[in-house]
C-alpha cells in the first residue's frame, strides 16, 4: 500500500509538472487597459516580447482602452481562468475601486497577481521662482503660507496627485491643487511658475532638471535609497519627511482561479526575464527598478496599495465621477 502511495503521489506530481511544462501551448493575449505609448503599454510590450522570446509563443498586447482601465480590467476579470488572458496591471488599478461608486470587479477577489514587474520613484521638483534649495526649506515655506502655494496634477486619481496629497499630510503642509488636462500642460505650468510644486516620475521632468529650468528637490524612495540617474538628489527621508515612499509600479494579473501551476510558471519566467541585461538597459530609460517578486508578495503589494490610496482619497475628498 506504501509503494501505491508513493506511486500516485509522484504520479500527480508529475502531472502539476507536465502541466507546467505544457503552458502555454497557444498565444497569451496580454490586455492593456490604456492606449499605446504610455509608461502601462512600454511595460507590457516589453515583456510580452521577453516572454514570447523565452517561451516560445506569442505574448500579443491587445489594448482595450476607456474608463480609466475599468474596460480593460473587466475584460480580464471576466475571461477564462487558464492563463492565457492577462494584464498589466499599475496604480489605477488599486486607485480606481476608491473613485467609482461601483465597478463590475474586485481589485482584491476578481484577479490572480502574478508578479511585479517594475517599480519607478516619483521626484519633488519645485519651480525656480521659488527660493528653495532643500526640501526642509520648501516645507518651511509653505508652512509659513498656508495655502499660497499650488501644485498641478492632471486628473483624478493620478499618481501625481495622490502623492500629492499624501505628501500634504506627511509633510503637514496646505498646498493648494490646479489640474490640468495632462501631464504636459501641468509642466509648462510649472516651468511658468504658476505651480510651485509637482510629483511626478523622472523621465517626465529629467530635461528640465538638467538644464536647471526647475530643481528637484527628493525623490520617494525608501529609506536612504537613491536614484542612479539622480544620485545628488536625496530621498524624502533623508530630507526631513517620513513616509514618503510612492512608486508607480506594474505587474502581471489574471482572472481569479488560475491554476497554481501556471501561475507559478508565469512567475518563473518573469524572474528570469527581469534579470536579463538587455531588459535592464531597455527600462533605463523609465528609470525603472526591475523586480520579479512572488504571486504571494505581489498579492500583498496590491492590498496595501488599495488601503493606502483609499484613505487619501477619502481625506482629501476625491472623486472621478
Amino acid at each position: 500500500m506504501r509503494n501505491v502511495l508513493l506511486f500516485v503521489a509522484s504520479l500527480f506530481a508529475a502531472t502539476l509538472c507536465l502541466g507546467a511544462e505544457v503552458y502555454p501551448a497557444k498565444s497569451v493575449r496580454v490586455v492593456v487597459p490604456f492606449a499605446p505609448g504610455g509608461a502601462t503599454d512600454f511595460t507590457a510590450r516589453v515583456i510580452s516580447q521577453q516572454l514570447s522570446e523565452q517561451l516560445g509563443k506569442q505574448f500579443v498586447v491587445d489594448n482595450r482602452t476607456g474608463a480609466s482601465g475599468v474596460i480593460g480590467n473587466t475584460i480580464v476579470a471576466k475571461a477564462a481562468p487558464d492563463g492565457y488572458t492577462i494584464s498589466m496591471a499599475d496604480p489605477s488599478f488599486a486607485v480606481v475601486p476608491s473613485l467609482k461608486k461601483s465597478l463590475p470587479y474586485d481589485p482584491l477577489k476578481s484577479f490572480t497577481p502574478i508578479s511585479q514587474i517594475s517599480r519607478s520613484p516619483q521626484v519633488l521638483v519645485v519651480a525656480n521662482a521659488l527660493k528653495t534649495n532643500t526640501l526642509r526649506e520648501f516645507v518651511a515655506a509653505a508652512q509659513s503660507n498656508p495655502g499660497k502655494f499650488n501644485y498641478g496634477a492632471s486628473g483624478a486619481g493620478t499618481a501625481s496627485q495622490l502623492a500629492s496629497e499624501l505628501f500634504k499630510r506627511a509633510a503637514k503642509v496646505d498646498i493648494a491643487e490646479i489640474q490640468y488636462k495632462g501631464n504636459g500642460e501641468v509642466i509648462t505650468a510649472l516651468l511658468a511658475g504658476q505651480v510651485q510644486m509637482l510629483l511626478t516620475t523622472a523621465p517626465a521632468v529629467s530635461a528640465h532638471i538638467k538644464s536647471g529650468r526647475v530643481r528637484a528637490l527628493a525623490v520617494t524612495t525608501e529609506g536612504s535609497k537613491r536614484m542612479p540617474s539622480m544620485p545628488d538628489v536625496p530621498s524624502m527621508a533623508e530630507a526631513g519627511v517620513s513616509g514618503m515612499v510612492v512608486y508607480v509600479w506594474f505587474g502581471l494579473v489574471g482572472p481569479a482561479g488560475i491554476p497554481k501551476a501556471i501561475v507559478d510558471r508565469l512567475h518563473a519566467e518573469v524572474a528570469k526575464a527581469v534579470a536579463d541585461p538587455s531588459m535592464k538597459e531597455r527600462f533605463v530609460t523609465q528609470d525603472a527598478e526591475l523586480v520579479g517578486s512572488a504571486p504571494e508578495e505581489f498579492s500583498k503589494m496590491i492590498r496595501g496599495e488599495v488601503q493606502r490610496w483609499a484613505e487619501i482619497i477619502k481625506a482629501a475628498g476625491i472623486s472621478a465621477e
